[in-house]
């Protein structure tokens, strides 16, 4: 593909993603495998284009607000106008005027209206913006962040605007860690043991690995290493009754199985049936069989009561803002607005309550998200605590552990963004 092209297919794939309320990696994928003809470089290079704009689009954002009061909404116009400036500003090799040439396959000519545009914007300093959009970053989240983080907040965010590594966790059910990392760089990876996940290999480039034999065989599977390290906070041991209550796709609950070496019982469940669709598969590939997954429909509400008291370990790993995860999923940083955000906060509320209630005496509820927002992080368990005085914080000895809590982000621990407490419930 000629670049003007390249440009074409990254206007339409961004046009897509900003009408569409699906995962950005899904949009990118379906377009991509709808269009056979785009060899691996061309994809590549559209990839990073589409990426890089998500990861610039409040910054993007703020450049247009500045010279236009209500720039336009329309998903097409939004996406050739991010993808015009961003080229303009940060890619100085292209010459955007002779790549929207309008000729077959190319972006349209440039209006008189963009060419004003980019005229403004050649000279424009990012500095005259706020310091949210020069980061990046929607207001009420920089708010949030700079008060939680006075110190470090430039940091996380600008580590947030990078490419993620690619972590795999080695499943110990099949195989230790040193021999699959053996056998990674026989084959001409460059990978190195992670630094704080006991199960966990990082590739220093990121590859595709679907196809793998190793994740063929249930060896290895792709997981960040902070996710990992909420696994392990869990503290399961072979024989317990473990619940993995918000369970998705089941990359948690592989890793408590292996903990617990396929020895007890652990429920895997979720609300929506789509998510625990690859679990069974991903189960069996793993040598996983210690596992029931369920859905927690409206049918599920007597059985659920049943169930109360009977669990070691309860896992919440509550829907968040997914905040940490934006190297990721740029896409979520204009996704969830503030009125958005509250409302998730009453969502982890209810699902904490209803947790808590199926831990056995002794026993203890995890609470994790992939969010580096403190209201949905250690307020929640501040405010869980005062409701729930049978429950205690448990305070974890870690070295990476912050007052008793674990607390990622990219910037420090090169991990995505991660939160996760121990309660321990009574005895009595």
């Amino acid at each position: 593909m000629k670049p003007a092209a390249r440009i074409q297919a990254a206007i339409e794939l961004m046009a897509e993603i900003y009408h569409s309320t699906a995962p950005a990696d899904a949009i990118v994928h379906g377009y991509m495998r709808q269009r056979r003809y785009i060899g691996a470089g061309d994809r590549r290079e559209i990839s990073e284009l589409v990426y890089g704009v998500m990861r610039t689009y409040w910054l993007l954002e703020g450049i247009l607000h500045h010279f236009w009061a209500s720039p336009s909404d329309d998903a097409i116009q939004k996406a050739r106008r991010h993808i015009l400036i961003y080229l303009h500003k940060f890619k100085p090799e292209f010459s955007v005027v002779d790549l929207f040439s309008g000729e077959e396959y190319a972006p349209k000519r440039l209006t008189p209206t963009e060419q004003d545009l980019l005229g403004q914007v050649k000279e424009f300093n990012c500095e005259d913006l706020s310091e949210a959009a020069q980061l990046s970053c929607p207001d009420w989240v920089y708010n949030l962040l700079k008060a939680n983080n006075p110190h470090n907040y430039r940091a996380i965010l600008l580590s947030l605007q990078v490419t993620a590594p690619l972590d795999l966790r080695v499943n110990i059910l099949k195989s230790g860690r040193e021999k699959a990392l053996a056998k990674l760089r026989r084959e001409g990876y460059s990978c190195e043991p992670t630094l704080l996940s006991p199960w966990g290999i990082r590739l220093q480039e990121r590859q595709p690995l679907k196809h793998h034999p190793l994740l063929q065989e249930g060896v290895l599977e792709i997981q960040d290493e902070g996710s990992q390290l909420i696994a392990m906070v869990c503290a399961v041991e072979p024989g317990m009754a473990v619940w993995d209550y918000c369970a998705g796709a089941g990359g948690k609950t592989l890793a408590l199985a292996a903990m617990m070496q396929n020895k007890g019982r652990i429920l895997a469940t979720d609300t929506v049936a789509w998510r625990l669709k690859n679990a069974p598969q991903r189960l069996r590939r793993a040598g996983v069989h210690n596992v029931e997954t369920r859905v927690l429909d409206e049918q599920a509400g007597k059985w659920v009561k049943r169930q109360a008291g009977k669990f070691d370990c309860v896992l919440v790993d509550a829907p968040c803002s997914g905040s940490g995860t934006w190297r990721r999923n740029p896409e979520l940083r204009w996704r969830m607005d503030a009125t958005g955000f509250q409302e998730l906060l009453q969502k982890q509320q209810e699902i904490l309550d209803k947790a808590a209630l199926l831990v056995k005496p002794g026993g203890r509820l995890v609470y994790a998200t992939c969010s580096l927002l403190n209201p949905e992080n250690r307020e929640q368990i501040e405010m869980f605590l005062k409701k729930h005085p049978q429950f205690a914080f448990y305070s974890l000895s870690y070295d990476y552990a912050n007052n008793g809590a674990l607390e990622l982000n990219p910037a420090d621990h090169q991990t995505d963004g991660f939160f996760a407490a121990v309660l321990q419930k009574s005895d009595s």
